[in-house]
């Protein structure tokens, strides 16, 4: 009773090393597996580098062509196409002038006038063939009747002339307009190839370089996964050590709870000295009546050596009952612990009953007659 209680934890499962080792094993194998796929993805790299940087050179070759084009175009076009585009535009500007339109209509009058002429002529020469007098009256009526027509035809042609000049102003003009949208199309056009050019060559260099990135990334995973199962790794065994700590804090927790239970047993402690004084007065306590029977629960309960199951126990060899029997015996405890109070009061009833028994044999032998003889050597003896 002296000795100073151990609790053992309870021996770790081995599943659980095997199932920590499996798990970092487990990450190896696949940062190994993925160094080797970063391996080949570097050679597959390499073969890409080089036809993307083929590419890519072309491409800027071709938008630095398309881009000389567009400046020689772009040259090309103030030099010669816009000054002749600005005496275009200037010319057709000035197209309907009033000075112009007056000059075509005098040009129409003059047409007009000028065939009336001739048409007088063969009408004098007609009328001369038919006997008719330029001085008569009737050819006068004719002649008349002539000049008036050749008025109105003359004031239609100069309207008409006018009318004509006004459209071809308006048709030089949208020409020259249409001369300035379409001029500058060529080097616009140029410029964009080139810069189209520049980005199909930015856009694979950055495809390349995201495919670079990627093989790395394979060589990450592998790292992420070697770190994952070396923590899983850890955790577990963390884990297991967690467990037996909580084995052992409840093997402490449980020696201190029967410790307890035998201290509130026999009562509450007052002090402590060269001994432990308990309090165990009758004013504490009620309900009192006699215990019988408890040499007979005592002998009816087995008393064997044995030890705690790990876990369970300090570990050490034992003398004592079982608390099934106990309670089987005495009615007293739960069949799974025994309380040490009632063990202490069942054996010094035990022990009372027992001297009772050994004084009423006493009493019975002490009544006889005392033999003579061997018997009373045998006494003396």
């Amino acid at each position: 009773m002296g000795k100073k209680t151990t609790v053992q934890a309870p021996a770790p499962d081995p599943n659980i090393g095997l199932s920590a080792a499996a798990a970092a094993d487990l990450g190896r194998d696949w940062f190994n597996e993925s160094r080797n796929q970063f391996g080949v993805a570097n050679v597959r790299q390499d073969r890409a580098d080089a036809l993307t940087n083929e590419v890519v050179q072309d491409q800027l070759a071709a938008s630095r062509t398309a881009q000389q084009w567009a400046a020689e175009d772009r040259a090309r076009y103030r030099s010669v196409f816009q000054p002749a585009q600005d005496r275009f535009i200037e010319k057709a500007n000035g197209w309907d002038s009033p000075e112009r339109q007056a000059e075509a209509a005098r040009e129409a009058r003059a047409d007009v006038m000028s065939a009336a002429e001739a048409q007088r002529g063969t009408t004098q020469r007609q009328a001369a063939a038919m006997g008719i007098s330029p001085t008569s009256g009737r050819y006068a009526g004719v002649e008349r009747a002539g000049e008036a027509a050749t008025a109105i035809a003359a004031a239609g042609a100069e309207n008409t002339a006018r009318s004509r000049v006004r459209r071809e102003a308006v048709a030089l003009q949208a020409d020259a307009v249409n001369m300035g949208n379409g001029l500058a199309v060529n080097p616009g056009q140029s410029l964009g190839l080139g810069v189209q050019a520049g980005s199909a060559a930015v856009g694979n260099t950055t495809t390349n370089n995201a495919a670079a990135r990627g093989n790395l990334g394979i060589l990450e995973s592998g790292y992420r996964t070697a770190m994952g199962g070396l923590q899983s790794q850890a955790g577990i065994l963390g884990q297991q050590y967690g467990q037996t700590i909580s084995a052992w804090n409840a093997g402490q927790q449980r020696a201190g709870q029967e410790t307890a239970g035998l201290y509130g047993a026999i009562g509450s402690a007052v002090g402590i000295g060269a001994g432990m004084f308990m309090r165990s007065s009758k004013d504490a306590k009620k309900d009192k009546r006699p215990a019988r029977g408890a040499l007979e629960a005592v002998m009816n309960m087995p008393v064997e050596e044995w030890t705690y199951k790990e876990g369970v126990g300090d570990g050490e060899r034992h003398i004592g009952p079982y608390a099934e029997d106990f309670k089987r015996e005495t009615g007293m405890g739960d069949g799974k612990t025994i309380n040490v109070i009632d063990a202490i009061g069942i054996n010094m009833r035990a022990t009372q009953e027992l001297a009772e028994e050994v004084r009423e044999m006493r009493g019975a032998l002490s009544s006889k007659p005392k033999p003579k003889g061997r018997g009373v050597m045998r006494e003396a003896a």
